[in-house]
């Protein structure tokens, strides 16, 4: 891990990327992943701000990097801007501003990690700067276990909003880990809310050995919706996509609702900005014709993922990471719309 030059800060610096608890969760989800997790666990309070904890099975912080975890603008992704065009398929962080944010706007914020080859964990105490105040020796399996406490402490307006619409993001939050889980079908995901008087809130993916989306969506979707969907996949212009999308005689009150899931390299995004926005409406259009009676469904199920040749797009043009810039959007809808015409002819 290496502290960016000033230069390359300027480049791809961008406003604050955490704006509500679920950000937090996303942002630790995406370290995990990199860390070729398989396994994540997340915890929050019902408050939403109390307590955010994300477990994984990771390879661990390696030891010369630990006094740099929190320090802004410190990553092992990218040296440098022209780095950028090798992000997309390889890595979902890459700025290294998470986790210094995390320690600014959180009362405590706790590390506890244990590298590959290590014996035994070190549990490490982050200053609001991102220095690290205290270490101490921990059990812990080979990952890492990141606990924010007390988000917001130092923002009262922000906080008090939060806890007012504390539903909202846990239900975000759970939305999110839905995402990421069809997006990754084969690594483990579950969020537990801490403290809920009902479980309605909690999410638990267990894929078995080789999951694909369709596993995925029985489990996480439900039977009802999954199984009026099939299957699709096609190679063109040097895209590769996948889909599992409703069938031209599916039952419209079972995908109604449920809305889209769309990832570029396995990396969730929006479905309300930009070329992910209009892939969507592809897709409803193409579904419309192959069956009117879909006209008056909102929010229908789809779930699609887009591997895309290097270089071809932009992960840095929002602070969440949540939409990419094509180079060459109409490349990207062309290709979307020949796996759609075929699937609803």
């Amino acid at each position: 891990m290496q502290e960016l030059p000033p230069t390359t800060v300027r480049q791809i610096g961008s406003s604050e990327a955490l704006t509500d608890p679920s950000s937090v969760v996303k942002e630790l989800m995406d370290n995990a992943l990199d860390a070729r997790a398989t396994a994540i666990f997340a915890e929050i309070s019902t408050n939403t701000i109390d307590t955010i904890q994300v477990k994984d099975n990771g390879h661990g912080i390696p030891g010369n990097d630990r006094v740099m975890t929190c320090r802004r603008y410190c990553t092992s992704k990218i040296r440098d801007f022209d780095d950028l065009r090798e992000v997309g398929g390889k890595w979902l962080g890459f700025r290294g501003k998470a986790l210094a944010s995390v320690a600014e706007m959180s009362g405590a914020l706790t590390i506890i990690t244990r590298a590959e080859g290590e014996l035994i964990a070190v549990s490490m105490r982050f200053s609001r700067t991102g220095e690290i105040e205290s270490t101490e020796s921990a059990s812990h399996p080979v990952g890492t276990t990141v606990k924010v406490t007390n988000f917001f402490n130092f923002l009262p307006v922000r906080k008090q909003d939060t806890i007012k619409h504390s539903a909202k993001w846990l239900a975000k939050t759970k939305r999110l880990m839905q995402a990421y889980a069809l997006a990754r079908p084969t690594v483990r995901f579950q969020l537990r809310v801490l403290n809920a008087k009902t479980e309605k809130g909690n999410f638990n993916y267990s894929p078995k050995a080789e999951a694909n989306v369709e596993d995925a969506t029985f489990k996480i979707v439900g039977r009802d919706c999954a199984s009026q969907c099939g299957w699709t996949s096609l190679q063109t212009d040097g895209f590769e996509i996948c889909a599992f999308l409703p069938r031209p005689d599916a039952n419209e009150t079972k995908i109604a609702n449920q809305g889209a899931f769309i990832s570029i390299d396995s990396r969730p995004l929006s479905a309300f900005r930009g070329t992910i926005k209009r892939i969507f409406m592809v897709f409803k259009n193409n579904l419309r014709r192959a069956n009117p009676t879909f006209a008056s469904v909102k929010d229908p199920f789809m779930c699609m993922n887009i591997i895309c040749p290097p270089d071809s797009y932009d992960p840095n043009i929002e602070p969440a990471k949540d939409d990419v810039l094509f180079a060459d959007e109409n490349l990207v809808l062309e290709a979307v719309n020949k796996i759609l015409s075929s699937y609803y002819p």
